[in-house]
């Protein structure tokens, strides 16, 4: 590929740092719409020898689920406290409301987390970085690299966007489609950018979580209990997909992964890689069992 089709071709590829090593974490998460990311944070929260928690921040989903659009940040932040208050820790960590989705293309969507994210990329550094990831759409991180360029270098982050039966011509997927002028941005930008491709096979059967998950704490009983409240919740195929992020962060022989271009990407989610900005780590494979297993033994730890 000729050079002429380079943007910032020297933008970082992430590395996740040793295990003996914290790493300040915001989490940007769309928590109102399914259960897997009430699985991701529970799996943060159970893990304070490695991530310092900053805050999360709720993000927007649109679909045809209760609370959504309009209302759907409002409805993840209050979920977001429902389920620290399950593990006693409401009031620990702040949360914030997001960004509703960017209106055009290269114009931030302000909201109090975008702003937080800001805020915690600027006491960060190159060396000790802030890892921002994004269980959702991403309106309130794009906002954040929008609002103030010069903090991409202080951060590292993971996208997750699980479009792995479509790459490498689109990324229809839904944290994709609901912000499609965000994750151009994403692209488009200079930070140093992992792009999560997997997390469909993470699945657990009810009758295991009953079993198994509710009687560790009140945590486990929560995240257990919570799959009553979608017939969906409870199939025995349901997919867990954002957990597989922060196992990834935990320990990174869990996936497989490979070096990418970034590619620019059009308004109909078609990615071009006739232009591309430089290049990003790509995760496409993760190992289930060891996911749950990881899940299990730090919850029984808290």
């Amino acid at each position: 590929m000729s050079e002429k089709g380079f943007v910032n071709i020297d933008r970082l590829i992430p590395e996740v740092p040793p295990a003996n090593q914290k790493l300040k974490l915001v989490i940007d998460s769309d928590v109102g719409n399914e259960i897997d990311d009430f699985y991701a944070i529970a799996l943060v929260l159970a893990s304070p020898d490695r991530f310092d928690l900053k805050g999360i921040v709720g993000a927007n989903y649109n679909n045809s689920r209760p609370g959504a659009g309009p209302d759907s940040i409002r409805t993840s932040v209050a979920l977001t406290h429902e389920l620290l208050a399950s593990a006693g820790l409401d009031g620990k960590f702040p949360v914030f409301h997001g960004s509703h989705p960017l209106q055009y293309l290269g114009y931030p969507s302000e909201s109090e987390g975008a702003a937080f994210i800001v805020d915690e990329a600027k006491k960060a550094s190159p060396e000790d970085p802030l890892w921002v990831v994004v269980l959702g759409a991403s309106s309130t991180t794009a906002s954040a690299l929008l609002m103030d360029p010069s903090i991409a270098e202080n951060i590292r982050c993971i996208y997750h966007t699980r479009s792995d039966w479509t790459w490498p011509t689109r990324s229809v997927q839904f944290n994709v489609k609901g912000d499609i002028h965000a994750a151009r941005s994403i692209l488009k930008s200079r930070v140093p950018l992992v792009w999560f491709d997997t997390g469909t096979q993470l699945m657990i059967p009810y009758a295991y979580t009953k079993k198994y998950l509710a009687p560790i704490n009140s945590l486990g009983k929560f995240l257990h209990d919570f799959r009553d409240r979608d017939p969906h919740f409870a199939d025995d195929d349901k997919g867990f997909f954002d957990m597989g992020d922060f196992v990834y962060l935990i320990d990174p022989s869990t996936v497989k992964s490979e070096i990418t271009y970034v590619p620019l990407m059009d308004e109909y989610m078609y990615f071009d890689f006739s232009r591309v900005n430089g290049k990003m780590l790509r995760v496409f494979d993760i190992d289930n069992d060891r996911s749950w297993n990881m899940l299990f033994e730090r919850l029984k730890k808290m």
